[in-house]
């Protein structure tokens, strides 16, 4: 489908009931078994230049973590920049994928991929001590409702997410504000405490050297501060 993006001009939706090679970011596996999970992806074609990946994807974090706390008995944390935690645990995750077009290059639209875990019981040995469920049992009831309020959810942000409305309960859902982390982003890794997260999507971190202001990258580790 992102290869006919000139002749897709609205999002488009796509749900599966398993992925056989679901993925996350840099390529790790992401655990997607049969009537478990939600994995719903989320093509969008992007026009001109009003595409901000940052926004984009902690706008997703936002709309994902309102959609589920609404039907299921959970309170949801984001860990910067892409990861729903649950009681310490990752919950769910969110990848963007940029689509370009093969003759001119330029960026043509953008593919955001969410995996949550709905009511997995058994996962992998490698993920067993990180990784979690929403609930320790499957709903009997038609899940329809919770599928039509995330993707709306979804795609109402979508219409103002440039104006980084959200990013104050972004704020307020965040795992990392306040807490000492370690980040790795091109190519080293930094140790600090996370300031905040900007109205952009950007971590903002103090290090014992200088504050650095990080639009990409993986938080690898977070410690309390001594205060907390």
């Amino acid at each position: 489908m992102g290869r006919q993006l000139e002749h897709i001009t609205q999002p488009h939706v796509f749900i599966a009931n398993r992925q056989t090679a679901g993925y996350g970011r840099l390529k790790r596996d992401f655990y997607s078994p049969e009537d478990s999970g939600l994995y719903i992806s989320f093509l969008i074609p992007v026009v001109g230049k009003t595409f901000n990946p940052g926004l984009l994807t902690t706008m997703t974090a936002v709309a994902s973590a309102e959609a589920i706390q609404k039907h299921f008995s959970v309170q949801l944390q984001i860990k910067w920049v892409n990861d729903l935690i649950l009681n310490k645990r990752k919950v769910g995750g969110i990848l963007a994928e940029a689509i370009t077009d093969p003759i001119t290059n330029q960026l043509a639209g953008v593919v955001i991929g969410i995996g949550v875990n709905l009511y997995t019981q058994s996962f992998p040995a490698e993920i067993q001590q990180i990784a979690t469920s929403l609930s320790d049992q499957a709903e009997a009831k038609d899940q329809t409702d919770f599928l039509a309020d995330f993707v709306n959810n979804f795609l109402n942000h979508l219409k103002t997410y440039q104006n980084a409305d959200f990013m104050s309960k972004y704020r307020q859902l965040s795992s990392v504000i306040g807490q000492q982390v370690q980040v790795q982003f091109q190519n080293k890794t930094v140790v600090g405490v996370v300031e905040t997260i900007d109205d952009q999507g950007r971590l903002i971190l103090q290090t014992t050297q200088q504050r650095l202001v990080i639009s990409s990258g993986e938080i690898i580790h977070v410690s309390p501060t001594k205060s907390n």
